[in-house]
């Protein structure tokens, strides 16, 4: 059951509904069956590791708060690591050390291991190892109640692709159960409506595209090759910053706020500012919990870069098992060290030719130059080798310049691409200054109105539909 699904929709407003009408001392459990019946919907077999979780932390917690310290805190983190390792780096680490062995002269198979991979199990073990820490930090007393336990991990809006939850944010908000309100529950819906435009209309049209592209990048001109590239850059924005958008937006319709999760990142200048935007549950969560602890920047330059790279090759094999992966995650790394580094002597060249630091050239060169270079990176993310990945690369630059064949699209489609993205970055630009829901909130009545139906209309008119008429699945539901 995905937020795009008729199931979803029965769903959802009987959950709004009896949180509202059910009495106080039933809404935590109402919330927290919800949740498990949604999760379950994902796959009974996925039980055990969720529940798992919720027991490891739970008891982490009160064994902090007994006085007992370093040992629950380490062991709950080895847990949840060798947890996601098994189920999601194993047969991965088995390739790599079978590789390195054929290097060494030494034939070996790797063994493959058919393990299932539990849904949403990167998103509530890091809010599992997250809980602890912060217990074991003093910034949240352990949660005596393991009814309220359970309901933090696997509230249903953000448990299978996040925001990841942290537990400061959200377990007073469940302490305190918030009511529906009818400012909450159309700013909520309203949000939730401008998510399902940019999946349904943006994202998955996109997708088309970019599928047909890296399939077969040969057969292509440069700049199709780099049309599907940025195309792709768009498309991952359009589809996880959608899925925040619903999760917020539900969450929100029934009175809680869950973590921003996007904040336009390509209109940032530089791509240490653009992580400071992009999936920034995730982001922090490594800033707090392993960049800081590694020591952060208080160790001098050298020690610095090791850190931001450790941090995101760490992040890229987060996303996915995959050599691709690492170096989607290591080129990131590269590029703010290289950042770092070359900062004085951009400073000094902007200056010799007269560029002001805040004048609008400067800011959109930097904004173009960062867009370039996070595109750049994001194809090691999407192709399925780096053998791919360097068939793209070189069709940027060798070939055609295009190539009259179809890329899967057509005319009419790609003018709602373009006029949906169009709306996308005049959004993004507002959203500078004031968020989107409080400037719909600002607007008359007809204008409010308007605005949802013309995001309601759109997306059923112009959305792509998978099977059943439901959307396509959304990219992070892999992680």
């Amino acid at each position: 059951m995905t937020f795009l699904s008729a199931p979803f929709f029965l769903f959802f407003p009987v959950v709004v509904l009896g949180y509202h009408l059910l009495p106080r001392g039933y809404k935590a459990p109402w919330l927290l069956l919800a949740s498990w019946f949604f999760y379950l919907c994902a796959g009974p077999e996925y039980a055990p590791f969720l529940l798992f979780a919720i027991l490891l932390s739970y008891g982490a917690g009160r064994l902090l708060e007994g006085g007992r310290r370093r040992w629950a805190v380490a062991g709950t983190i080895v847990l949840c690591a060798g947890l996601l390792f098994v189920f999601k780096y194993l047969n991965f680490a088995c390739s790599l050390a079978a590789g390195a062995l054929a290097a060494l002269g030494l034939s070996v198979s790797a063994p493959v291991f058919h393990l299932l991979l539990p849904a949403g199990i990167s998103f509530y073990l890091f809010e599992a190892m997250g809980y602890v820490i912060d217990v074991y930090r003093g910034k949240v007393p352990a949660q005596r109640s393991l009814l309220r336990h359970a309901l933090f991990l696997s509230f249903f809006p953000q448990l299978l692709s996040g925001p990841i939850a942290r537990a400061p944010q959200l377990i007073p908000q469940l302490e305190k159960l918030p009511p529906v309100t009818w400012d909450g529950l159309r700013e909520g819906l309203f949000r939730f409506l401008w998510g399902a435009f940019k999946k349904m209309v943006l994202a998955d049209r996109l997708a088309i595209l970019v599928q047909t592209v890296f399939a077969a990048p040969g057969d292509f001109g440069r700049l199709q090759v780099a049309l599907a590239a940025v195309a792709f850059s768009l498309q991952i924005y359009c589809d996880f910053s959608a899925y925040s958008d619903m999760a917020i937006g539900a969450a929100r319709a029934m009175g809680f706020t869950l973590t921003e999760n996007f904040r336009a990142p390509y209109l940032a200048r530089t791509i240490q500012e653009f992580w400071r935007r992009w999936h920034i549950s995730l982001s922090t969560w490594f800033r707090d919990y392993l960049y800081f602890p590694l020591g952060g920047s208080r160790r001098g330059k050298v020690r610095t870069w090791v850190n931001v790279l450790i941090v995101f090759a760490i992040s890229g094999l987060w996303h996915g098992a995959g050599l691709t992966y690492l170096a989607w995650g290591l080129l990131n790394g590269a590029y703010q060290v290289a950042g770092s580094i070359t900062a004085p002597v951009r400073k000094r060249l902007r200056g010799a030719v007269g560029l002001k630091e805040d004048s609008f050239l400067t800011v959109w060169l930097q904004r173009g130059i960062t867009f370039v270079l996070a595109t750049g990176a994001w194809v090691f993310f999407q192709a399925s080798s780096l053998d791919l990945a360097g068939q793209m690369y070189a069709g940027l630059f060798a070939g055609p310049a295009w190539v009259f064949t179809s890329m899967g699209l057509d005319r009419w489609d790609l003018l709602v691409a373009a006029a949906g993205l169009l709306l996308l970055f005049w959004v993004d630009l507002l959203e500078e200054k004031k968020p989107l829901p409080e400037r719909w909130r600002a607007l008359p009545l007809p204008a409010r109105w308007a605005a949802a139906l013309a995001l309601l209309l759109a997306a059923a008119v112009f959305g792509c539909y998978g099977p059943g008429y439901d959307a396509q699945s959304f990219i992070y539901f892999q992680y």
